[in-house]
């Protein structure tokens, strides 16, 4: 990665949306790691500084807000867009509570994404 190449972790155990997102991404010239569990996504996050994470809900061994709350212990306020098909309202809220860029509900269009993306690498 060079230094002025941003960088976007993609947490979602759904390949198929994982792998889009990513190219959607790459083609804009944006690296991106991916990460099909929490535990992964932590693990990438001590190794990797990401601009950007971007996180489901819903994960098969954790929720995306405990993802992200240890995350925030890696990076120092980490940015982050979460995603989910479906949650509970309490998790919705608890991910609210977090301030997040964007909650995106599944599914999403591309181009919001994209500008999203684009938007918080950005700052």
């Amino acid at each position: 990665m060079t230094a002025s190449q941003h960088s976007v972790l993609l947490v979602d155990d759904n390949i198929g949306l994982r792998s889009g997102l990513a190219t959607v991404l790459e083609d804009e010239g944006i690296e991106t790691r991916q990460a099909e569990r929490g535990d992964e996504a932590i693990k990438l996050v001590r190794e990797v500084r990401f601009d950007l994470v971007v996180l489901d809900l819903n994960l098969p061994d954790m929720t995306g807000v405990t993802v992200y709350t240890r995350v925030q212990k890696e990076l120092a306020r980490p940015q982050c867009i979460f995603m989910t098909a479906e949650a509970t309202e309490e998790l919705i809220e608890e991910a609210l509570r977090l301030e997040p860029l964007r909650l995106l509900r599944k599914p999403f269009e591309v181009n919001l994404f994209r500008d999203l993306v684009r938007r918080a690498i950005a700052n």
